[in-house]
């Protein structure tokens, strides 16, 4: 028995070398994060068990259980992978476990299921918030906690493009999510903080709450705008008559979704939290916005009790451990 564990063992050892040399990911188990970069398949029993998420992390070598954990979500491509390299940089200097879930085209296809949050069917129906896109970040959060014994109570989330579509409809309609920090940037359009316009525009028979609105107004979000983000006949700029009505191009239409915001607050005598920053000579650059956005992300910090989380621990190649 001892010589076949050792003989499996050996040979998964040599299958992992052989993948890595030939460039290949290996996708794990959700229950194992590898010191470095890797992937593993997130199903959310929760919720949408039928449509797996790969999820692509990078997890620094001194990971504490207090360490933070940020989200970072991509855009209309689905292209998690060079989204995590992306940001991999920011993850070691920082020591946070980064997190960065695709929504495949297979599974997620168009904005309604992905950036809209699959709030809604085809035919308008409303969705069980269980399996709404959003929800699954908050149940993917609880599953990485426990299997990594991590003991951090929030998560940071940051999205460019489609996803920062993502992440401000995720705090406009789950405002209690376990959010410390939420960071959008140029998104192409927006769902508006005003029962004065219709769903997904507005807030209009969206099932939105006066109350629910209010909670959202209190959670830290930063629109992240790009100054050159300016082309108006951008590939992916949506340019429907109500979308238009939010301005000619991002950078615009995000400032007047912040105007919108203070608006509506006042109105409701609510102190506002969010904040709107303008990032100077950078466009529609998700490595631009992102060298901004990690200046509102919290740092490890000195190191104190590092945290071994499960998994096979195999020696360092590229970027502080063998992708697993």
């Amino acid at each position: 028995m001892r010589r076949i564990i050792l003989l499996r063992n050996s040979t998964y050892l040599l299958f992992a070398l052989f993948s890595l040399a030939m460039g290949s990911s290996i996708v794990i188990a959700a229950d194992r994060l590898n010191i470095g970069s890797g992937s593993f398949v997130f199903r959310d029993s929760r919720g949408n068990r039928d449509k797996p998420i790969t999820v692509w992390f990078y997890r620094p070598e001194d990971l504490r259980a207090d360490s933070p954990v940020v989200f970072v979500m991509h855009g209309v491509k689905r292209n998690g992978r060079k989204y995590r390299d992306a940001w991999i940089e920011h993850a070691k200097r920082q020591r946070f476990l980064l997190l960065v879930p695709e929504f495949s085209k297979e599974h997620y296809p168009g904005g309604r299921m992905y950036n809209r949050g699959n709030m809604f069917s085809s035919s308008r129906k409303a969705i069980d918030e269980t399996k709404w896109t959003y929800t699954a970040i908050e149940h993917m959060f609880d599953r990485v906690k426990r299997f990594t014994k991590m003991q951090t109570p929030k998560y940071f989330i940051y999205g460019h493009s489609a996803g920062a579509q993502f992440v401000h409809r995720l705090v406009l309609f789950k405002p209690d999510a376990r959010i410390g920090t939420a960071i959008c940037a140029n998104a192409g359009w927006y769902t508006f903080p005003s029962f004065n316009w219709g769903y997904p525009y507005g807030l209009s028979r969206s099932g939105m709450t006066k109350e629910k609105l209010k909670r959202a107004f209190r959670k830290q979000l930063i629109i992240l705008l790009g100054d050159k983000d300016t082309d108006e006949d951008h590939k992916y700029l949506r340019k429907t008559p109500k979308a238009m009505a939010q301005g000619k191009h991002r950078f615009e239409r995000g400032q007047t979704f912040y105007e919108t915001a203070k608006l509506e607050s006042a109105r409701l005598g609510v102190a506002l939290k969010w904040k709107m920053e303008v990032v100077r000579g950078v466009g529609h650059s998700n490595k631009g916005m992102a060298k901004e956005a990690v200046k509102h992300l919290p740092s490890q910090g000195t190191k104190r009790e590092v945290l071994h989380l499960n998994g096979i621990y195999l020696p360092s190649v590229q970027s502080g451990g063998l992708d697993p």
